[in-house]
């Protein structure tokens, strides 16, 4: 499996963080109920900045860069489905780091398995395979997601970066044009609709709240 960073990825994360970044910063204004604390809710907010943690996880997940916006589509998912959860400084690490995982599980051809990704993230391997059951339910396990849908939010990221007076704007995320990237896209979403999504069933802990903070792995397999 080639690790190399996507470059289309590359374009997307710095926009995608800074996206996520002035929601968190709307968000972290709101005071937190306990009663809406979840698995994916860390203690204090990580020491690692939200591009940082993209950029890492684009640099040893090796996902296409399409996961990047489909990992927006389902965060967005979740918020729409759930009114009473609320992105955060507290929660969007965790959110970044399943959401990219099942991603990739679900869009790429190759994909690292979850204990991987536990050590990209800086969480352990049992709390991974957790956060990735919990967030399937909260998205109601609605992962397809069509070419207008994806389009639309890829629109929305290239447009932030155009309009954006912020750090992102050197930043130009690809216009999708009427070629043959485009139509790969296009034809890999569709044909999605008709497989069957598996996803590994953990054992769900019994406890609900706050978890552990990040410890973010130095050393990685190969």
């Amino acid at each position: 499996m080639d690790s190399r960073p996507d470059r289309t990825g590359k374009t997307i994360v710095p926009v995608l963080a800074c996206v996520l970044n002035q929601l968190c910063a709307r968000n972290d204004r709101l005071a937190l109920d306990p009663k809406y604390v979840s698995k994916f809710h860390a203690l204090r907010p990580p020491g690692i900045t939200i591009r940082d943690y993209l950029e890492r996880i684009a640099k040893y997940a090796a996902c296409s860069g399409e996961c990047f916006v489909l990992a927006l589509v389902y965060i967005d998912r979740i918020i729409q489905s759930n009114p009473s959860f609320v992105v955060n400084s507290l929660n969007i690490h965790r959110l970044l780091i399943t959401s990219v995982m099942i991603s990739a599980k679900f869009f790429d051809d190759q994909y690292f398995n979850n204990a991987y990704y536990a050590k990209v993230g800086g969480v352990p391997c049992k709390e991974m395979n957790s956060l990735e059951v919990e967030f399937l339910f909260l998205t109601n396990f609605s992962l397809f997601v069509t070419y207008d849908t994806y389009k639309q939010y890829h629109t929305e990221l290239r447009n932030h970066a155009t309009h954006s007076s912020c750090d992102c704007n050197p930043y130009r995320v690809p216009e999708l044009i009427a070629n043959p990237t485009e139509q790969d896209i296009h034809k890999k979403i569709e044909q999605k609709a008709s497989d069957e999504v598996t996803m590994m069933q953990t054992e769900t802990p019994q406890i609900r709240g706050q978890s552990r903070d990040m410890e973010i792995t130095a050393s990685l397999p190969h």
